[in-house]
This record gives structure tokens, C-alpha cells and sequence, in this order.
């Protein structure tokens, strides 16, 4: 059920980013986060805490993983899929 779910939100964030421009998926290697590359409006952080503020979305600054260059968040794919769905429609509506 935990892999289906990752699958089926992995392809809704896909299909989400594929109706704009500005933010792309990096390649999943393994787990269950997938990394944005977003604009470089502001720092990585910066964005994260304005889009937990203005829009009720939580994503993880990239450097939360170590993740050296700037511009990256991180989701999590493991909501349920209408929580998720939600999420990303407004992450990618912003972003």
C-alpha cells in the first residue's frame, strides 16, 4: 500500500510540474522525498518557511539534507493522496 502510494503521488507531482514552468523534479534514486529545483527568488529556506506561511505547504530546505546547490526543496511522497494532491497543485501554482 506504502509503495502505491508513493507512486501514485510521485505521478500526480509530475503531472502538477508539467503544467508550469518555473520548478523540476530531480531523478529519485531511492526513498520515499522527491528534490525541486525551484526559482532563485530566495533562499531554499526562505521559500520553504513562505510556503508553509502563505500557503500551508511544507517542504524541507534542500541544505536539511545536505543538498549543496541552492534553489532545491524536498516533498515528502508519503501523504495520503488527496492531502498530497492538494499540496502540490499549490506549490506548483506558486512556485
Amino acid at each position: 500500500q506504502l509503495l502505491e502510494r508513493i507512486q501514485g503521488n510521485l505521478r500526480e507531482l509530475d503531472l502538477q510540474l508539467a503544467k508550469q514552468s518555473l520548478c523540476s523534479r530531480l531523478e529519485i534514486e531511492a526513498g520515499w522525498y522527491a528534490i525541486l529545483r525551484v526559482p532563485a527568488t530566495r533562499p531554499d529556506e526562505e521559500l520553504a518557511i513562505a510556503l508553509l506561511r502563505n500557503c500551508r505547504v511544507l517542504v524541507h530546505p534542500g541544505h536539511f539534507y545536505e543538498i549543496a546547490e541552492e534553489r532545491r526543496v524536498v516533498v515528502s511522497l508519503l501523504p495520503e493522496a488527496a492531502v498530497f494532491n492538494e499540496a502540490v497543485a499549490r506549490l506548483a501554482g506558486v512556485t
